[in-house]
């Protein structure tokens, strides 16, 4: 049976100068190198090159026909880009006129005018990256101003630029000063002696399939990496090259990990299936797609949905009533559980909220409010995963529906006793650093909301610090002040708590309390956190000071979370009501009568 690619071995020279133009199917994962990576691979270049070591292996390359002289780069784009970045950098430290020539010919294809082909870069670069590489990379001429025709530096776009630059400070050094050989003579090495293996496959489902064998046996693609090629083959070929951007465009947006995450919220949003991070979720996205159909999948559904988790994950939802902004609800809710990825079912059902009422800002905060609500009863009252999980699902479920999940019964509906329970639950000792945490953050926001100001920066880094300080030194003013019951029945409370950055939190460690005051209104701490300013009105720190405070803020907090009389909802609409069609109808007769 004969083999389904072709295999050959060429030099780094015979690679670049014959006659291939090199491009990227819309399926491959765009540039992601690092500059360790690219300054190890130069690095090891260089010291084969000292050492006069014969053929250095670069690796394979896996290659399918695309059409005429082009082919796409199925496997070593990382390598490829890399190594084109690093001759054009050799190209311009070359002083001699020749051999610049001679290395800018590797890299840009002259063409053919007996065969009308146009002049090219070996590598083809997608359309919209094309231009910032020429101007700043490829063309001898580059600039070090981003030109005008870029309106966007992608993630990737700006790692090359970065490995560029660091090529061009090692390579530019004197050569005494790096350890690398001559600039002759590492060019002359890397371009006779580095060798790559091409395998070409004969048809593009057998590179396809080298592809994800490859790929699958441990080189670091991400999930969306590893399943998009099956997802945009699932479209006619024309259609490839438009999803394939968008899949770039949202990697753009968001990067490589949290586009994992949007994936896994997307296929929760279709099925029901939470699927946490590590847990493959290749057959449940492509179930996913299919039940959509791929050209909704791609074009509506990567685009509205992509969108929705694009202004959750930056926080960045638009509004125009100061006093109705989401994005200190979502605040709130990115803090809940002990890491990253717990408590994060908030993400599907509020990219649904964003989907299903994109132009009613109204309706977005009222649901935001409800979510809220959910979400922090939830997490005070313990509420299994699982309980959670179906919950959510109705939210969507019954939006998707057109039923009104705040209607009495409805899912965003929370149950009184449930409610009450976690009010109950906010006057006692949070043993949990996790609870305290997420809580603390949470009255800040309230503070904020209620004052009518924006919530502070980075609020999501602090820490809950205890004024009371779980090990006060001996013979402290604590060790007065409160008594070993008072002592045990306080430090735990809400009102002992207060947001802070770790330094402060650390350098305030368990001083007494004015010491601490002075520690605070030193760093301006008081100035840019609403609860830190509410500590320091207290001219002593007592038990009678903490339960009074624990019962303000969770009075604070449930003011934030009643559920008032349902009111149901009516979507906006343009259409006139009564008043507006009586004064139709006056000006109608006033016409009429004009007429008459």
């Amino acid at each position: 049976m004969p083999s389904p690619f072709q295999t050959e071995q060429r030099t780094l020279a015979q690679l670049f100068a014959g006659p291939r133009i090199f491009t990227f199917p819309g399926f491959q994962r765009p540039y992601r190198w690092s500059v360790d990576e690219a300054l190890t691979l130069l690095d090891d270049v260089a010291q084969a090159a000292l050492q006069r070591e014969p053929g250095y292996f670069l690796g394979n390359l896996v290659l399918t026909r695309e059409k005429g002289r082009r082919f796409f780069v199925i496997d070593g784009r990382q390598r490829l880009t890399t190594l084109f970045i690093l001759i054009c950098v050799l190209r311009d430290l070359e002083t001699d006129m020749p051999r610049k020539r001679g290395l800018h010919r590797i890299l840009r294809d002259p063409g053919n005018l007996m065969s009308r082909e146009k002049p090219s870069w070996r590598l083809d670069f997608p359309a919209d990256e094309r231009p910032f590489i020429e101007a700043m990379i490829a063309n001898p001429k580059r600039i070090d101003t981003i030109p005008d025709n870029v309106a966007f530096i992608s993630e990737r776009l700006g790692g090359m630029l970065e490995v560029a630059d660091a090529f061009r400070e090692r390579l530019g050094a004197p050569p005494g000063d790096t350890g690398l050989p001559r600039l002759d003579d590492l060019t002359d090495y890397l371009l006779h002696q580095c060798e790559v293996i091409i395998l070409t496959a004969t048809s593009s489902s057998s590179g396809l399939r080298l592809f994800q064998v490859l790929n699958n046996r441990g080189l670091q693609l991400s999930e969306a990496d590893l399943i998009k090629p099956e997802l945009l083959n699932a479209l006619p070929s024309g259609d490839q090259h438009r999803a394939a951007h968008i899949w770039d465009g949202l990697e753009d947006q968001l990067g490589t990990e949290h586009l994992d995450t949007f994936l896994r919220s997307y296929v929760f949003i279709q099925s029901g299936d939470w699927l946490a991070p590590g847990q493959d979720f290749t057959e449940a996205l492509k179930a996913s797609m299919m039940s959509r159909g791929p050209h909704a999948f791609h074009f509506e559904d990567m685009q509205s949905y992509g969108a929705a988790f694009a202004e959750i994950h930056w926080n960045d939802i638009d509004f125009d009533n100061p006093e109705k902004n989401p994005n200190s609800l979502l605040t709130g809710l990115s803090a809940l559980g002990r890491n990253i990825s717990e408590w994060k079912e908030f993400l599907p059902v509020a990219m649904e909220i964003l989907v299903r009422f994109e132009d009613d800002e109204d309706r977005i905060f009222e649901l935001f409010c409800a979510l809220d609500r959910a979400f922090f009863t939830w997490f005070i009252n313990d509420t299994p995963e699982a309980a959670r999980r179906n919950l959510v699902y109705r939210m969507i479920m019954e939006m998707r529906e057109g039923t009104d999940p705040l209607a009495p019964g409805g899912s965003m509906r929370t149950p009184e006793r449930e409610l009450e329970k976690a009010f109950q639950r906010l006057t006692l000792p949070f043993s949990k650093l996790h609870q305290r945490g997420a809580l603390t953050r949470r009255i800040e926001l309230a503070l904020c909301m209620q004052a009518g100001k924006t919530p502070p920066q980075h609020l999501e880094q602090t820490i809950a610090e205890q004024i009371l300080p779980r090990n006060p030194r001996p013979g402290s003013q604590w060790m007065i002040d409160f008594k070993r019951q008072e002592f045990r029945d306080t430090v735990d409370l809400l009102g002992n708590c207060m947001p802070l950055s770790r330094d402060l939190a650390r350098k305030a460690g368990n001083k007494d309390f004015a010491l601490k005051l002075s520690d605070y209104t030193r760093a301006g701490a008081d100035r840019y956190f609403l609860s830190v300013k509410d500590v320091c009105r207290y001219p002593k720190w007592t038990p009678e000071s903490i339960h009074e405070r624990t019962e303000r803020l969770a009075g604070l907090l449930r003011e934030c979370w009643a559920q008032g009389p349902h009111v149901p909802y009516s979507p906006p609409t343009d259409d006139f009501d009564d008043e507006d069609y009586e004064d139709a109808d006056t000006q109608l007769s006033q016409e009429d009568t004009k007429d008459s």
